[in-house]
């Protein structure tokens, strides 16, 4: 078969909407999430008397705690009952949220905007298990690596275009007023294309429904670390996220304090970094021809171990007191372009590790399991970047550079090799 027609079902009504619903469900998160920063650092922290950094921080703790809490609820509730039903109420719920978004954007109201992010955290948890858990039944086998990467390409995107147009918005007059009619809006076209997901019928009707979220969690966590392959995938998936977050909190000091460059700057880093991904997710299927396979995966964490190296040696000492320079100066620098290039290859290489595993997890769960079975996996996720970004949080404050810090984790990527190389043996060549 055509490459051409290996990738003609992007455009058909079974893949579609559900991208455009995820892709704009990303957008709003991170769209609303940005103009919360932003408001917090240039108003709403001095107002409160707290640092803008503490209450940044605390506003992204909000946003992710549902997935701990809720994931397992939620993978339950996907593989009970219809899916394509689940994401038009999960679609309205975002609505709702973005109309009191807009009060809280006009009032900047500090509690009701993280109330709304909070809810858009819970939103997220609950869309998360059926997103990956309906692809596999929306796409032929061969077609689920390659539906995977669009999937986790256009999500890395969609998080760039947000926080960039959410920045923007919020340094305008009436940003508020820009930005509470573009999520609205967002939101009811995705309302519309989730509306279009066909339905798959239900996975696991006869399952009960487990109210405690903490036994229901325990034991959703329990199924998934018994298994091999998932246990692997799991792991595999979670260390590139965990990877993926630290590198992305590095930036603005890498780009500040270590190469003189200002906010365009680490917003260039930022967009390479999701250009990279979206490289690394094509590239992968394209390298595997849509065999489910974790062969590339050794390969990648041995190049993201020679990158971080090339980093540690290569990035000058912090220069904190150095004006910042823009872009288009700094890009006049062959040493930068080299940087950027660094940046983008190191998040290729993770992209052609974490899309291969989503399709295994997929691929190598039973249907009636597969949404729980995901819940677990943004369980685990969330666990590893919380436990990442508080052990690089602690190992600054002892008085690490982030050049050490990139080094130390890019060293870590040696303890998941084992792991890879076993999942590549469990699974067919």
């Amino acid at each position: 078969m055509s490459e051409g027609s290996n990738n003609s079902f992007i455009l058909k009504r079974h893949f579609l909407p559900l991208f455009v619903t995820q892709f704009l469900g990303a957008f709003n998160d991170n769209l609303f999430r940005q103009a919360i920063i932003i408001l917090i650092t240039f108003g709403l922290a001095q107002q409160v008397g707290m640092a803008p950094a503490i209450l940044n921080n605390l506003a992204v703790g909000f946003f992710i705690l549902p997935y701990f809490l809720f994931s397992a609820l939620a993978g339950q509730l996907a593989d009970k009952y219809e899916k394509a039903d689940q994401i038009v109420w999960i679609k309205l719920w975002e609505v709702a949220l973005m109309c009191v978004g807009a009060l809280a954007l006009y009032f900047s109201s500090l509690p009701l905007l993280i109330a709304v992010l909070t809810g858009l955290g819970l939103q997220s948890t609950f869309f998360g298990p059926i997103k990956y858990g309906i692809l596999p039944d929306l796409v032929q086998e061969k077609e689920l690596l390659t539906a995977n990467s669009v999937v986790e390409a256009g999500t890395f995107i969609a998080i760039l275009l947000g926080t960039i147009i959410g920045g923007l918005l919020m340094k305008e007059a009436d940003g508020w007023l820009y930005l509470s009619t573009l999520t609205i809006s967002v939101a009811l076209i995705g309302t519309l294309s989730g509306r279009m997901v066909p339905k798959t019928g239900r996975a696991a009707p006869n399952i009960r429904v487990r109210a405690n979220i903490f036994s229901s969690t325990g034991q959703q966590l329990k199924i998934a670390w018994q298994t091999d392959v998932t246990r692997r995938s799991i792991v595999g998936i979670s260390w590139i996220w965990l990877y993926g977050s630290i590198y992305i909190s590095q930036m603005p000091v890498v780009a500040k304090d270590h190469l003189g460059g200002d906010e365009t700057v680490v917003t260039l880093f930022m967009a390479c970094f999701s250009v990279g991904i979206g490289v690394g997710s094509f590239l992968c299927s394209k390298l595997l021809k849509g065999v489910i396979s974790a062969r590339l995966s050794r390969p990648a964490l041995l190049l993201l171990l020679l990158l971080s190296l090339i980093l540690y040696a290569t990035l000058p000492p912090e220069r904190p007191g150095a004006t910042p320079v823009p872009v288009a100066v700094f890009l006049t620098s062959g040493f930068n372009w080299f940087i950027v290039a660094v940046l983008t290859l190191t998040a290729i290489f993770a992209g052609m590790i974490i899309v291969p595993m989503y399709a295994i997890l997929q691929h190598e769960t039973p249907r009636s399991q597969r949404s729980r079975m995901i819940a677990a996996n943004n369980i685990i996720n969330s666990g590893f970047m919380a436990g990442g970004s508080i052990l690089a949080a602690a190992l600054i404050a002892s008085g690490l550079s982030t050049t050490d810090i990139l080094l130390i984790f890019g060293g870590a990527n040696l303890l998941i090799l084992s792991s890879a190389r076993k999942l590549e043996k469990m699974l067919p060549a």
